[in-house]
């Protein structure tokens, strides 16, 4: 049995990103971007307005007070997109709109809350500073810088920035495929009429939004009995098609376990099977040649909670860096304990918990409802608490890593 971090560790080591592909913008939302994206031009293209006002001589208004206003004579008004008009004299003043391009001879802008059209002049009632309210040409970018590097998630922000340069597509990381296999003789479909020995199958559901959540639409979902010969078909089915196999349930040590021995008999190397951590304990992961290329498949505990534990501790990071994501996590940060907190020391434990902020500080405590096939905790949850492994109890008022629940990346 390895520790949580050795774990982690090896899962990643054995993954890579997929191709890359030309996206469209409107299809760019939470991909990552294959290449950095070079600046195409300065940003901004030219010296404009930062607000609606007056383009100005710095000292023409130098003496301005509402007491004693300066008055200039007005020269012309420029809108965003208009041509710029004839250099500035000393003495006038410009009306400019904001992201107007700033005339030549322009200083500064004085803000239109300081000024009065009166009579074809300009009354200014307050002094500015050389530069004041005007965004200089490419102070946010030149020509040629990197503006985002390779492995950006492309966000709104991101994205506009692209359009920002012009940028029509991008090229991007493709997405894997991903087979899904639940296991249990035990389970129904959600609406399917049940028996009193049945249960509802809650896990093909859950990974399958989980993907989704993640942007991976080629995906598939099945459901198979525990036993070795409709378990065998169907994991080879997947591994025929898929760059990722997941299998939830049969992963533990009992008579009707049989994931890992039948992944044995199909090619998957074993890389790792128990960890020390709460839940998710028996977690497994192999991987399987296929060409030049590595398989991964993962087994993951059938409890619901260790499911999904399990998928967003291993999983998603392994997901987001096959599909290109610079940083895949976890991000920790702290918070105070509200109530105390116990477990056994050797294991790594992954406290279901719940954050807020409270008098300038991040405070978090357990929700109701730990056990592994509790989901109702999870689902209450918008916090991952990191136990470690030296750990055995935690006072109320100390502070704890927590690591915010996120199934978007």
């Amino acid at each position: 049995m390895i520790s949580f971090a050795e774990a982690r560790t090896i899962a990643l080591a054995h993954v890579a990103p997929l191709g890359t592909e030309e996206v469209a913008l409107a299809q760019l939302l939470g991909r990552y971007l294959a290449e950095p994206i070079v600046a195409s031009f300065d940003v901004p293209l030219f010296d404009n307005s930062a607000m609606d006002g007056y383009g100005v001589k710095v000292a023409d208004v130098a003496e301005a007070t509402e007491e004693r206003p300066a008055r200039l004579t007005l020269q012309g008004v420029v809108r965003a997109g208009d041509a710029v008009t004839p250099e500035l004299a000393a003495g006038g003043a410009v009306k400019l709109l904001t992201g107007a391009m700033t005339p030549p001879g322009v200083e500064a802008v004085v803000m239109s809350e300081f000024t009065e059209e009166r009579e074809g002049a300009v009354l200014v009632t307050s002094p500015v500073k050389p530069g004041e309210n005007i965004r200089r040409k490419g102070e946010e970018y030149r020509k040629g810088d990197i503006a985002l590097p390779a492995g950006t998630r492309a966000t709104p922000p991101v994205i506009g920035l692209l359009a920002t340069f012009g940028y029509a597509s991008a090229r991007v990381y493709t997405k894997p495929r991903v087979a899904v296999l639940v296991t249990g003789s035990e389970l129904v479909a959600p609406g399917e009429p049940r028996e009193e020995f049945q249960i509802y199958d809650s896990n093909s559901a859950a990974l399958d939004s989980a993907l989704a959540a993640l942007g991976i639409t080629d995906r598939a979902v099945v459901r198979v009995r525990d036993e070795a010969a409709p378990l065998r078909a169907t994991l080879a089915e997947a591994l025929g098609s898929a760059d990722v196999v997941l299998a939830a349930g049969g992963v533990s040590v009992g008579e009707y376990d049989l994931v890992k021995d039948v992944c044995a008999e199909l090619g998957v190397e074993t890389r790792f099977w128990q960890v020390k951590m709460k839940p998710a304990k028996p977690v497994y992961f192999g991987t399987h040649a296929r060409g030049e290329r590595e398989q991964l498949v993962f087994g993951l505990p059938g409890n619901p909670v260790a499911v999904l534990v399990a998928f967003h501790e291993f999983v998603k990071p392994a997901l987001l860096k096959m599909m290109g994501a610079a940083e895949v996590g976890p991000l920790l940060v702290l918070a105070v304990v509200c109530a105390k907190l116990k477990k056994k020391r050797g294991r790594r434990e992954f406290v279901r918990g719940l954050a807020w902020a409270e008098e300038g500080r991040l405070c978090v405590k357990a929700t109701a409802g730990q056990g592994s096939h509790m989901l109702g905790g999870m689902a209450a949850a918008n916090c991952l608490i990191h136990l470690p492994p030296e750990a055995e109890m935690v006072a109320e008022g100390e502070r704890v890593e927590i690591e915010f629940i996120s199934w978007e990346w």
